[in-house]
């Protein structure tokens, strides 16, 4: 339903005019170069050389590549000639998302594009398995919203899907001015109505009257 082509502009550009002949939707991504393409080996000798300087430590969690489309070893992440092939070969994000099999998606990066895309691709996988699923494909960020408010909506969907949040740090995080230890507190939901218990405070000059017999 949905690929992206890289390489030299002229054939590229053939490649979306025969697209947009047959009445598909074409889009020019903005990137500063043409990855996962020929046009990158000029730059992988010198990629090679910084990738090889680095220290690799193991992975603290599973991490499905999108080179191979399959669940990454140690070996392989801890092999400069793996990040090397990163950029040269195709994504195979499809692939990717299929080998997660994943309840709860979360984008890290600057927009929702990746999970537009991971959601198209499940519910591609779905329609052919005649398997729907309850799932949460969200991005933290969002075009033209506030980054706190974007990652706190995040984080709310995620915990209202049983995903454990440790709110005291995303709220300190969304708002670094405020401190947690400085006299703020969690406070329990308001009961339900016909217990009768009063929320107004104290000192509250709205008059109040029992309401019972009007």
């Amino acid at each position: 339903r949905s690929v992206v082509v890289s390489g030299e502009a002229g054939a590229v550009e053939e490649i979306a005019d025969r697209f947009r002949a047959d009445g598909r939707k074409v889009t020019a991504l903005r990137v500063s170069h043409a990855f996962h393409s020929p046009l990158m080996e000029p730059m992988l000798a010198e990629f090679r050389a910084v990738a090889q300087e680095l220290t690799y430590g193991q992975p603290s969690v599973p991490l499905v590549s999108t080179v191979t489309g399959e669940i990454a070893s140690a070996t392989e992440l801890a092999d400069p000639e793996y990040w090397v092939g990163h950029v040269r070969r195709p994504v195979r994000f499809a692939d990717a998302v299929r080998e997660a099999e994943a309840t709860w998606w979360v984008e890290l990066g600057a927009d929702g594009t990746l999970s537009a895309l991971a959601e198209a691709c499940l519910d591609a996988a779905e329609s052919a398995e005649g398997d729907a699923r309850d799932r949460l494909v969200a991005p933290t960020l969002r075009r033209g919203r506030p980054e706190a408010d974007s990652v706190l909506a995040t984080a709310a969907e995620l915990f209202t899907r049983g995903v454990p949040v440790r709110w005291a740090a995303a709220l300190t995080a969304a708002s670094p001015a405020v401190d947690p230890a400085a006299g703020a507190k969690a406070v329990d939901l308001p009961t339900y109505a016909f217990r009768r218990d009063r929320f107004w405070p104290a000192n509250s000059p709205r008059s109040t009257r029992d309401l019972g017999l009007v």
